[in-house]
């Protein structure tokens, strides 16, 4: 038959019933927690990472006169050493002291809210949820911020970097789930108790779990029994509390355009989306910007009136996993996003390295790491990215605070 070539299957298809998918995903569970307990040992939660004193001296912009005499003068923390004139070593939460200390961030004027960021592309795999963690961190580690991270992708992709099982440790009642069925029983949202400490000082976490997914048929059904409903801020309502507790609230989004990606698009002030510079990320983005303006336009059809339309404080376009200047496909894309999005885009690109993978195999960020044992060189460039895109944003919102 012309040039058809037969094809003998070394095995026959296996046919897969309900009972077989039901242990597959016990299985899959099982092995993600045997992963996670063996990338964590020791311990099996995530422990502060301490900051040797050169590192410390970075962060807080000082050179080693200086430390050695805040050292003396005994008014910040001493660290400690493992023997008397030996090197010494900070834990996270005396890092943070020295920082606020040295540095001096601008503190966030007495009753302003905090802003709310969302991290959203309706792609998966452009470090949306690397963004969203190290933004997080990077906030109250170089500005003493108070950070909340919601995870609001079903997936708990978010969550695992904090240690722990979306799957096995999170029960529906302590996501956002509560917030949406408050709402679809006609009551008041209350989300007061729901962000929990985690390893990181000064930052909570509202964590996920698959249990998320019921929101999707939840939220649309009050739709169909009442139309008049502004499904669209039922977060963005629930949120005004705990604007007042923190300084920052950094939202994970799932990569499509869900419920729940559209309330955390509502609710934000501001909205990161990371792209990778490849023709498929940007062809995405394209589709991302598409819908993203169709719905925030098609508000009005739900009687949403344009004085009250969403308007947002910015909206940037982070530049992740920017290969070296030797492959010039990479180059072709970040000008065509540059072209494209002008002013929008952070002047600042995250590099593509092995660094960064292997982190995140390891349920870790570059901000995990105070010392590196691999290519110092490579860690300090992905990690100065890092900190000049948490900077940025620290500088756009005390501009916002002090215009307000």
């Amino acid at each position: 038959m012309g040039n058809h070539m037969d094809i003998k299957l070394a095995t026959p298809p296996i046919e897969v019933s309900p009972d077989d998918l039901v242990n597959l995903a016990g299985r899959s569970a099982r092995m993600l927690e045997r992963i996670r307990t063996q990338m964590l040992q020791p311990w099996p939660r995530k422990i502060a990472p301490f900051f040797p004193s050169s590192k410390l001296q970075e962060l807080c912009g000082i050179d080693k006169a200086r430390f050695s005499y805040l050292i003396k003068k005994g008014e910040l923390p001493g660290g400690k050493q493992d023997k008397p004139g030996g090197a010494r070593s900070f834990s996270l939460a005396e890092t943070m002291q020295w920082v606020k200390a040295e540095r001096k961030p601008m503190p966030r004027p007495e009753g302003k809210d905090g802003k709310v960021i969302a991290i959203g592309n309706f792609k998966g795999g452009v470090t949306k949820t690397t963004t969203s963690m190290v933004l997080a961190q990077g906030l109250s580690l170089r500005h003493g911020r108070k950070v909340l991270h919601i995870d609001m992708d079903p997936q708990g992709s978010a969550t695992t970097l904090y240690g722990i099982n979306p799957h096995a440790e999170v029960t529906g009642d302590q996501t956002i789930l509560p917030v949406v069925e408050a709402y679809v029983n006609g009551e008041t949202p209350d989300m007061s108790g729901l962000p929990q400490e985690t390893y990181w000082n000064n930052l909570h976490l509202i964590p996920s779990s698959t249990d998320l997914f019921n929101a999707e048929f939840m939220l649309p059904a009050r739709v169909h029994s009442s139309p008049d409903a502004k499904f669209w801020n039922v977060l963005n309502n629930a949120l005004s509390g705990l604007k007042k507790e923190y300084d920052y609230i950094i939202i994970d989004t799932a990569p499509t355009l869900s419920y729940l990606t559209i309330n955390a698009l509502f609710a934000a002030d501001g909205v990161i989306v990371p792209v990778m510079p490849d023709t498929l990320s940007f062809a995405s983005m394209v589709q991302f910007w598409s819908l993203f303006s169709d719905m925030v336009s098609g508000m009005r059809q739900f009687g949403e009136s344009a004085q009250d339309a969403k308007h947002f404080e910015f909206i940037d376009i982070l530049v992740a996993r920017m290969k070296d200047k030797s492959n010039s496909n990479a180059s072709v894309v970040r000008d065509w996003v540059i072209s494209t999005y002008g002013d929008r885009v952070l002047p600042v690109e995250i590099p593509d390295t092995e660094i960064a993978r292997t982190t995140t195999n390891d349920f870790s960020t570059v901000y995990d790491f105070p010392s590196y044992d691999g290519n110092a060189t490579l860690f300090r460039r992905i990690r100065e990215a890092y900190d000049q895109v948490v900077d940025l944003v620290d500088s756009k919102a005390c501009y916002l605070w002090e215009k307000e």
